[in-house]
């Protein structure tokens, strides 16, 4: 998913620039895509269901980006998590 609507920080909930890679909050997860919403830490399709299914993941760490496709009308939206190893330098 190159192109995308909106992007949200998942520790806030505030809209946050594809181009910054870290929300005004600190936060480095962020959910993406289009037609949807994110309300109260849960993702709403625009047709209005909250039931995603996994469709891909990938590991390039630190990022892991999952994709989601909703059951019912098969939008796709992504999560990018950022996860810092205590191991990395």
């Amino acid at each position: 998913m190159n192109k995308y609507e909106k992007e949200y920080c998942t520790v806030c909930g505030n809209i946050n620039p594809q181009d910054r890679e870290i929300c005004e909050c600190g936060g480095r997860n962020f959910v993406f895509g289009n037609n949807f919403t994110y309300e109260n830490k849960k993702v709403i399709c625009n047709c209005g269901s909250d039931q995603f299914q996994m469709t891909f993941h990938m590991n390039m760490n630190p990022i892991y980006t999952k994709n989601y496709k909703c059951n019912e009308c098969g939008n796709v939206i992504g999560m990018q998590t950022y996860y810092e190893s205590p191991y990395m330098d």
